[in-house]
């Protein structure tokens, strides 16, 4: 062989080395530079060897699913790894599937993973949360739906979509159905872009809990019972106090759905509620279009309240229950006088409150930071919103002296930063 042919095929074989992929789901050890694709089709092994793979990749390697249904019995575990991509075929060509789930309560339980992306799959039916990821910087799930099939029922997990205790999360374009707390949540965590979702026949479609700069905009939550909501809830040790949120053009509409919900704070949530600022700080709410939900368009509440319908002002410590710094403006409201069937304690209370359909669209609960009470405003500026009625409870005069007048919110603040983050896939 002539010393230029034996020069080009050695190039041709070097080329070729960089381009190849291990298969069945084996680690080809001659890639050295390149990422490894631990390629997977449906067979009854995958449990094993895909858990396997899970342990045995290295940073940047690519775990790929195509097209089927894979079933799953145990909990998918990921550790402590950089820059891994698990994706599919699409979400509506490759389905995850728990439903014969027999160990472990999650789906996917990956933590301490940096730069991770989860894209272009279905993840259904596990018994406890679709997808908890913690602790990671840089977590974006792309295209994604984590679902519970069949009849919604406190039984399902409680969150399909679930990081924790994480920064730079991108979460874009995903559809999230019947979780038994939260379609999508994000708690605990800094830098966070919610956008292009569809949620529904969740209790709550989307919850940002204790953290720190968010965005949620684009998003559509129906048929839930609340649809977006900015909680701040005690007891919580890695943020104690959120801060600093925009929820803007989405279309949050009907979500008057039964709270199937068995414990927790979300359980208080009442069925028509679109959009909920439970003792949130830094909030601007705008450009949204809030359509029948006719029990709490828009609900400004304190933990103060939910604790004193049970009864009960504990001490909280370090954690603010109040609200401050609360912007609504620019948002189209409508709705109906036609009460959702099913409310739960708190909604009936409410109905009760205001009846033949007569509640109004953003109720304030009317319960003031101390800190605020030399503030007229106090603390809430509400203007510009089409269609838009208000109420103030007094939830603590237990809707005593209730007041309509929004003139005292009629005030301008400045708006809430926009949340900066950098994460796989992210672009502006």
């Amino acid at each position: 062989m002539k010393l230029s042919n034996q020069l080009l095929f050695i190039g041709c074989l070097f080329f070729s080395s960089m381009f190849l992929v291990s298969s069945c789901g084996d680690r080809d050890d001659e890639i050295i530079d390149e990422p490894t694709i631990w390629l997977f089709t449906p067979a009854p092994d995958n449990q094993e060897k895909v858990q396997e793979a899970l342990i045995l990749m290295e940073d940047d390697d690519i775990i790929e699913f195509s097209e089927g249904t894979f079933e799953f019995t145990n909990t998918l575990s990921l550790d402590s790894k950089r820059g891994i991509t698990i994706r599919g075929a699409g979400r509506d060509l490759t389905t995850l599937s728990f439903a014969n789930q027999t160990a472990g309560a999650e789906g996917f339980q990956i933590s301490n993973c940096d730069w991770l992306l989860l894209r272009d799959f279905t993840v259904a039916d596990a018994q406890g949360d679709n997808i908890k990821v913690r602790d990671g910087d840089g977590v974006s799930f792309i295209n994604l739906a984590a679902v519970y099939n069949g009849p919604v029922s406190g039984d399902n997990g409680a969150y399909a979509l679930y990081p924790v205790a994480c920064k730079n999360v991108y979460i874009d374009n995903c559809y999230v159905r019947g979780a038994s707390d939260a379609g999508i949540y994000v708690g605990q965590s800094e830098k966070i872009v919610v956008r292009n979702n569809l949620v529904e026949e969740n209790v709550a479609g989307i919850e940002i809990e204790n953290s720190i700069e968010a965005d949620v905009y684009n998003n559509e939550a129906r048929n839930n019972t609340g649809g977006i909501l900015v909680f701040d809830l005690p007891n919580l040790t890695v943020i104690t106090n959120g801060r600093q949120c925009r929820v803007y053009n989405n279309n949050v509409h009907d979500n008057s759905h039964e709270n199937f919900a068995l414990s927790g704070t979300v359980r208080d949530i009442p069925p028509g509620t679109g959009i909920m600022l439970l003792s949130s700080a830094d909030v601007e709410v705008f450009d949204n279009q809030i359509i029948n939900n006719n029990v709490m368009g828009l609900g400004i509440i304190s933990m103060i309240t939910l604790d004193a319908f049970d009864f009960s002002i504990p001490d909280y410590g370090d954690y603010d229950p109040y609200v401050y710094n609360i912007h609504i403006h620019d948002n189209v409201f409508q709705r109906t006088t036609e009460y959702p069937e099913n409310p739960n304690d708190i909604g009936q209370t409410l109905m009760d409150e205001f009846p033949d359909g007569d509640m109004r669209d953003i109720l304030y609960d009317g319960v003031i930071a101390e800190s605020l009470d030399g503030d007229t405003t106090e603390g809430i500026c509400i203007h510009d919103n089409e269609n838009a009625t208000f109420v103030d409870i007094n939830s603590l005069g237990f809707f005593t002296n209730k007041r309509f007048d929004a003139t005292p919110h009629d005030c301008e603040q400045t708006p809430v930063n926009k949340a900066e983050i950098t994460a796989p896939g992210y672009t502006e």
